[in-house]
């Protein structure tokens, strides 16, 4: 690729990130004096739109009302920036540098890992490694959870759901298959399931009900892992979640024996340190 080729497609990066940032500053009602610009942006249930403050030097994400930078979210930890501006400070640090950097370490060692659905590719944003990611075996029945910050549903001015948690639940059976008093069943099937959520260590709300997402997964050895995610609203920017699922073996047309628990340790929930 020639030098000019590539100043030609810097140039129409440029052009787009302007015409962006307009659409937003016109359509969000931004002050046209902002000093942000549109630098990344994402749509999945909400559009999640991150900014960059040309003044400070620091990356902000949307939250459900960014009218003003007070009702955006900080993305990197603010005493890791040194802006360009800043003529007394230590070598620059700046914000967007920091927070890719975080987001390829994370992808490297694992922490968070890409994504394969057909010929899709995407980064799937719940960790998959210990402490953010617990795993419990109850009888053969295995249970992945974990938590991400959802910034795009955060409103900072209501007191009761400030803070919106996603979380995602992996369970499979191990390939012995499930294991009760000494006996082994080639199946189990979810029937209901038992949530404890709790905002700085006290419980805001109990869930006891049927079924996940209106669903009744059957489980067999060595089969990959059921999946669902679901949200948790919380008052403050730090909670977790614990339970149980109530299982049958066999399957709950079939049932070969009595009901029994499968554990879910406790998950936290906690506004992180740089949000993605």
């Amino acid at each position: 690729m020639t030098v000019k080729n590539c100043r030609k497609k810097g140039t129409r990066r440029q052009l787009l990130v302007i015409a962006k940032t307009r659409y937003v500053i016109r359509h969000l009602g931004f002050s046209s004096r902002s000093k942000c610009i549109v630098m990344a942006s994402s749509f999945t249930f909400s559009r999640k739109v991150f900014f960059l403050n040309c003044t400070n030097g620091q990356l902000f994400v949307g939250t459900r009302k960014p009218l003003t930078d007070g009702e955006m979210i900080p993305c990197v930890p603010n005493t890791l920036i040194r802006s360009v501006h800043d003529l007394y400070g230590e070598e620059q640090q700046d914000a967007m540098l920091l927070w890719l950097e975080e987001h390829g370490r994370r992808l490297e060692n694992g922490i968070i890992k890409v994504r394969k659905e057909g010929d899709d590719r995407s980064i799937n944003l719940f960790p998959e490694v210990p402490p953010l990611c617990v795993t419990t075996v109850t009888n053969g029945v295995q249970v992945r959870a974990s938590a991400v910050f959802v910034p795009e549903f955060a409103d900072l001015v209501d007191e009761a759901e400030k803070f919106t948690f996603a979380y995602s639940i992996r369970m499979s059976l191990l390939p012995e298959g499930c294991i009760i008093n000494g006996m082994t069943f080639v199946s189990c099937q979810l029937n209901r399931r038992h949530w404890i959520i709790r905002a700085d260590g006290e419980v805001v709300s109990s869930v006891d009900d049927e079924a996940v997402i209106g669903e009744y997964p059957l489980l067999h050895p060595g089969e990959g892992e059921f999946v669902y995610q679901s949200c948790a609203p919380l008052p403050s920017p730090s909670g977790s979640i614990e339970g149980h699922f109530t299982f049958v073996p066999g399957r709950l047309a079939d049932p070969r024996g009595g009901p029994f628990e499968v554990q879910v340790a406790r998950f936290p929930l906690e506004m992180p340190d740089y949000v993605f």
